[in-house]
């Protein structure tokens, strides 16, 4: 049972990253067996709340198979800053010194599988195929633009346009996975944690999710929220993510 259980996780795992590999550049099968050898070792698991230990100097790497992890900053005064989410098939890379006091916790109850030689591999070119770099290389470049927009989100849109934002921005990601029904987001968050993404407070985004769903933008509940009009939702965050709803994959039925 216990292998079965680590075959199920290496499976899910390597499905999500090639799904969202070949999102970006189309994959050949040599990749695609090439992405399922690159995972080894005992899966963690890590209750809601339990840290995701990563070592820098080992170029710790790991892939998330189930839930969700949270990249952020712990205040003393127990306040936490989300600034990055991993999905299932993301893979977490060790911080360095840039981020290197940024926490990495599970929101949801989570499994990672190793991923540190998909990272040695790949950050050294080693049997790995221009296609697959590019593809590595642009799903890279999506986490650096979610960076960026998170920053924009925290730093210039109302609590109204950052919600609606952020929700696109996660409906966009499960698309590229292919884990989107149209028009509904798997969503297992709290509005506490969306207040901790969001930089609100909880009282707060109670009362913008009330807003939103008054507008007819979204029906918010806690393991999902349906987005009855996505283009509707786009003009609400005030900085349009149209493009890349029109780029991602289209959702599976």
């Amino acid at each position: 049972m216990k292998n079965q259980s680590y075959q199920d996780d290496v499976d899910i795992a390597a499905a999500s990253l090639e799904r969202m590999l070949s999102s970006f550049v189309a994959l050949s099968p040599a990749d695609v067996d090439r992405v399922r050898g690159w995972f080894h070792g005992p899966a963690l698991v890590h209750p809601p709340g339990g840290s995701v230990s990563l070592h820098p100097e080992r170029q710790d790497a790991r892939v998330v198979a189930r839930g969700w992890i949270a990249r952020g900053a712990m205040l003393e005064d127990g306040r936490r800053q989300i600034v990055g989410l991993s999905l299932p098939g993301d893979v977490i890379l060790a911080a360095d010194a840039v981020d290197a006091d940024m926490a990495v916790w599970a929101l949801t109850d989570a499994s990672t599988l190793d991923a540190s030689l998909l990272w040695e591999a790949i950050s050294e070119s080693v049997d790995v195929s221009p296609r697959l770099l590019e593809a590595w290389r642009q799903v890279r470049s999506a986490e650096r633009l979610r960076l960026a927009r998170h920053v924009i989100r925290l730093g210039r849109l109302s609590a109204y346009e950052r919600t609606a934002h952020l929700l696109l921005e996660l409906y966009e990601r499960q698309s590229r996975l292919g884990a989107a029904e149209p028009g509904v987001l798997h969503l297992p968050l709290t509005q506490d944690m969306l207040a901790d993404i969001l930089g609100l407070s909880a009282v707060h985004i109670n009362r913008t999710l009330q807003q939103l769903r008054r507008a007819g933008l979204v029906d918010y509940r806690t393991g999902r929220a349906i987005l009855p009009d996505l283009q509707g939702l786009a003009l609400a965050a005030g900085l349009s993510i149209a493009d890349d709803l029109a780029d991602a994959p289209p959702s599976r039925d």
